[in-house]
């Protein structure tokens, strides 16, 4: 890894890895390798897109694919304290900017989160999700 790569817990992907290593080793078995590393690890680093290849014996590409094909999955590493407006139609028309506006130094943009029924759709720093968000709740949710 270089000083840029973010790092993550290694018994995070020991554990990971483990789960990972439960599964036949099918082309089946890609989602839930990449779920299992992800619930472990909270985002897919390199290491564990790698490690799930070859695993799963599939092209690191289709791996790739296949973890960017999901909003679910992060490549990236989660900031402490960041939260994610789901950025999808039903969420845009629904009041998405206004609460990117509401604190823009606190939220991402997401990928459609696929809850257009409870849009705007925002996700906490842990991954819980809440529907039907108004700008002053998500203000108070924010500064918690």
């Amino acid at each position: 890894m270089t000083e840029d790569t973010p790092q993550f817990d290694l018994e995070a992907m020991q554990a990971g890895m483990t789960a990972v290593d439960a599964l036949p080793r099918s082309r089946d078995q890609l989602l839930p390798a990449l779920q299992a590393l992800h619930d472990e690890l909270h985002w897919l680093p390199r290491e564990a897109i790698s490690y799930a290849a070859s695993h799963i014996r599939v092209p690191l590409s289709e791996v790739y694919a296949t973890a960017t094909a999901y909003s679910e999955l992060r490549l990236e590493s989660p900031v402490p304290g960041q939260w994610h407006v789901c950025t999808g139609v039903a969420c845009d028309l629904a009041g998405a900017g206004e609460l990117i506006e509401a604190a823009p130094d606190r939220v991402a943009r997401a990928d459609c989160q696929f809850l257009c029924a409870l849009a705007p759709v925002v996700a906490d720093e842990h991954e819980q999700l809440y529907g039907r968000v108004t700008v002053d709740e998500f203000r108070e949710r924010v500064t918690e």
